[in-house]
């Protein structure tokens, strides 16, 4: 292993030193320059119940890095002549009805078919709010069901699991394996990746796999749990830092696996016709950062995380593994690469102030998109948000407010004020798409007084799944009425007709998103659903 200067050493040590603890779970952490190792360190417990530190071999869910295996293993499919990344999904797996099989598999390695996602979305209404675990098959025949998708293919950019567990569907269809043997006879043992190993569910005894802990709000841990069993080419491999140290130099020229005709179209640009672009593709995020080009990704499941950052020209590979729902692993690997790439990286963004923008602080609504874009000041900056989950910052760029959302470049303008003390709308451009959004009442309109007109019994369309919105204790709520426990979907009003809604999960906040009532001649008929993967789930008064 090189050696770091005795100040870098101890700079990436205090970066862990939180962890560096035998009552909490922790991190693995290893960066290799140009292939050598120049730091491996580990930190706090594999398992607080079984008192087992954490050590450099300790395998650790990856979750959605993941999907960069799946990507090149959809490339060697065509490699061998047996897949076409531009025939609609359906031409292989025949037996998909409605929207699900009319995107190409390309779109769906890019996250542009514009398919739902039944576990990220009806999944919680249908298992009355329990939702682990979803057992196999179970997540395909829900996201069967759906009659319409969040946008036409190829139109925008939003993340789905369930493309990539088609796409799972697909491989292992083409090339007559599963798709664990497959990886690991055509990723794993090329590379060297002697520990790592898909595994389907929690359930599976697989030895030296870190146990996942969730932080719970009052500071204890949790047992986390990987939520679902179909969710493989998505989110399913085990791995160990080194492994993922011999994959990330694959993702760097010249690469092991997979031709340049392949890793010319992984790395390819996603164009959506309208002049804007996407760099996301076949599980690959490519930004330039400061100046200088990473391709990374990060993965999170319920009590386990990963970052894993590669900077081809400067040949440097960092990644993070932890097994602690509250980690920044992307965090940390920004800074370990910000210390030794110092030279290389130019000035940072210029992000905006918010002295002289109070204005523009608050939360809008488009009334054509359904969605909702929130402002506010983060330590004197304007931090963005989309449908109530935070985004990032946003910086100047010639008098329009630029940002780095989810799914891609983002622009925001604006009119000045001329003297009001808030903006009435807001100009935003995501994926090359305009829309206006008009700013929502600074003070919330009471519930006490939307109950009346929103209480009652709603049904998910598609499923027929009953729903109640209630009002109690001065709260409204979507109440699933479980049989096994009480299970409500807090709402908050941000005007008559928009709403926040926090959803908790394994007893800790999971799902936010938002709610647009709809009316008919003045009465509430139904309400539109909207999370950051699915927008406008559409419920139906009874």
């Amino acid at each position: 292993m090189t050696t770091l200067a005795p100040e870098t050493l101890a700079a990436f040590d205090a970066l862990l030193e939180p962890s560096r603890r035998s009552d909490v779970p922790g991190y693995v952490v290893a960066v290799a320059r140009e292939s050598r190792t120049i730091y491996r360190q580990a930190t706090g417990m594999a398992s607080i119940e079984f008192a087992v530190a954490n050590t450099p071999a300790t395998r650790i869910r990856i979750a959605s890095v993941t999907k960069q295996f799946t990507g090149l293993a959809v490339m060697l499919l065509v490699e061998d002549g047996k897949l076409d990344i531009d025939q609609p999904v359906r031409r292989y797996l025949p037996e998909l009805s409605g929207p699900n099989g009319t995107p190409t598999l390309r779109q769906l390695l890019n996250h542009t078919a514009g398919i739902r996602d039944a576990l990220e979305s009806v999944a919680f209404f249908l298992s009355e709010g329990l939702f682990p675990l979803i057992p196999a098959g179970l997540t395909h025949a829900w996201s069967s069901r759906f009659s319409d998708s969040n946008f036409a293919p190829g139109e925008a950019w939003s993340y789905s699991n369930y493309g990539y567990m088609l796409l799972s569907l697909v491989i292992e269809k083409a090339s007559g394996l599963t798709l664990a043997e497959f990886f690991r006879q055509r990723l794993f043992m090329p590379l060297g990746m002697n520990d790592s190993e898909l595994v389907p569910s929690d359930m599976d005894i697989a030895p030296g796999v870190a146990t996942s802990h969730l932080r719970m709000p009052d500071g204890r841990f949790r047992r986390g749990i990987y939520p679902c069993e179909e969710l493989v080419g998505g989110g399913g491999i085990v791995s160990t830092v080194d492994d993922m140290l011999r994959w990330a130099a694959n993702l760097r020229a010249p690469h092991r696996l997979g031709s340049r005709a392949s890793w010319d179209e992984i790395l390819r640009p996603v164009d959506f016709g309208n002049g804007a672009q996407s760099t996301y593709g076949f599980g690959i995020k490519r930004q330039i950062h400061r100046g200088v080009e990473m391709r990374w990704h990060d993965g999170s499941t319920f009590g386990s995380k990963c970052a894993l950052f590669s900077f081809p020209e400067q040949a440097l590979d960092i990644v993070v593994l932890a097994n602690r729902s509250d980690a920044e692993p992307s965090a940390i690997a920004l800074k370990i690469a910000e210390a030794l790439l110092a030279d290389a990286f130019g000035p940072p963004k210029s992000l905006a102030d918010a002295a002289g923008r109070e204005a523009l602080a608050g939360q809008y609504y488009s009334t054509v998109t359904k969605r909702l874009f929130g402002i506010r000041v983060h330590a004197g900056k304007l931090m963005f948000a989309i449908d109530a989950s935070p985004q990032g910052l946003l910086w100047d760029d010639a008098g329009t407010l630029r940002g780095e959302s989810t799914a891609g470049p983002l622009a925001v303008r604006y009119a000045p004020p001329q003297g009001a003390s808030h903006i009435a709308q807001i100009e935003l451009e995501l994926c090359g798409r305009r829309a206006t959004y008009t700013r929502l009442p600074e003070t919330a309109p009471d519930a006490g007084t939307l109950a009346a007109g929103l209480v009652g019994e709603y049904r998910l369309r598609d499923f027929d799944t009953p729903v109640w919105i209630t009002f109690d204790d001065g709260q409204l709520c979507i109440d699933l009425r479980s049989r096994f426990q009480a299970n409500r979907i807090q709402l908050a009003p941000l005007s008559d007709d928009v709403f926040l809604c926090t959803a908790t999960m394994l007893g800790a906040p999971g799902v936010q998103g938002t709610v647009a009532i709809q009316r008919e001649n003045g009465a509430v008929s139904g309400f539109l659903f909207s999370l950051q993967r699915t927008w406008n789930l559409r419920f139906v008064r009874v």
